[in-house]
């Protein structure tokens, strides 16, 4: 079994001012491989440990077992910059190839090029880099010479951007919730697909009610809400079954073609809006 540690840092966390930085938006990114047709998939051996924790900081990050006081010379999961830290670094490692040739979340990494001859040139770059920063690859979830990639969730090839069947598949086959994390769950992991979805806004209003009553007059958190036990009604009961249907015909959200024609549809009422765009 692979075991990833990682420390409760709470308190740590609580008086540490966190960097001023963004991560990069999913979404947005992903258009730089637009029309790509060779990829590869690449993720960081222990991502974080590869990087050096600053000495200053290490008396601060100890952490102690049943045996001894540990106190730890590389960045640890748990503290509320490593996540951040680690992006832009390797933003500034690979800056060279980075929303040309490579997209980069976290410790995941992917390659991209319009043809095989670039894609081998930019491949050997990359290494190249890896080893001038001495960043190591986890061998075992490295990929190479793909046509389409599953990246951070998503299915992504030429044509454009879809969700993970076996991810669709899993939601669509929840049970009903009986308690509000239950409920929780599912409407979290849905709602990160939702661009895909039409009409969720509206078909998932129900359950966002009863989830929002229950946690009404508690904190927001997975052990609060494991607590609450909620029956759904008829109508929400239909809801969430409208919801998981929605799913198998979630839409391939295409590239956008700047040789294209777009059309912006827009419509609001009462009850909600939406805009849609298309291009021919």
């Amino acid at each position: 079994m692979d075991l990833r540690q990682t420390t409760d840092y709470r308190e740590i966390n609580s008086v540490t001012e966190v960097m001023a930085a963004v991560m990069p938006i999913l979404s947005l990114v992903m258009e730089n491989a637009r029309g790509k047709q060779h990829f590869g998939l690449f993720d960081f051996l222990k991502g974080f440990w590869q990087l050096p924790l600053a000495e200053l900081c290490q008396e601060w990050m100890f952490y102690m077992t049943d045996e001894k006081i540990f106190t730890p010379r590389r960045v640890p999961q748990g503290c509320s910059d490593a996540a951040i830290h680690f992006q832009k670094t390797m933003e500034k490692c690979f800056a060279t190839l980075l929303y040309k040739h490579l997209l980069v979340w976290i410790d995941d990494l992917l390659l991209y090029a319009d043809d095989i001859d670039t894609y081998l040139d930019k491949l050997a770059e990359l290494f190249s880099l890896l080893n001038d920063f001495g960043l190591k690859l986890s061998v075992k979830k490295s990929s190479l010479y793909q046509i389409e990639v599953k990246w951070c969730g998503k299915i992504i090839d030429a044509n454009g951007v879809r969700h993970d069947p076996a991810r669709i598949e899993s939601l669509r086959a929840m049970p009903y919730p009986s308690t509000a994390w239950e409920l929780q769950q599912p409407i979290c992991a849905i709602n990160w697909m939702r661009e895909s979805l039409v009409d969720y806004a509206r078909q998932v209003s129900p359950l966002q009610r009863k989830l929002d009553t229950a946690l009404a007059s508690t904190r927001r958190t997975k052990r609060a809400a494991a607590g609450i036990s909620i029956i759904l009604n008829d109508d929400e009961r239909a809801a969430f079954e409208q919801v998981k249907d929605m799913l198998a015909s979630a839409a391939t959200l295409a590239f956008p073609d700047d040789t294209a024609t777009r059309c912006l549809f827009t419509d609001a009422s009462d009850v909600g809006w939406a805009v849609i765009v298309t291009q021919v």
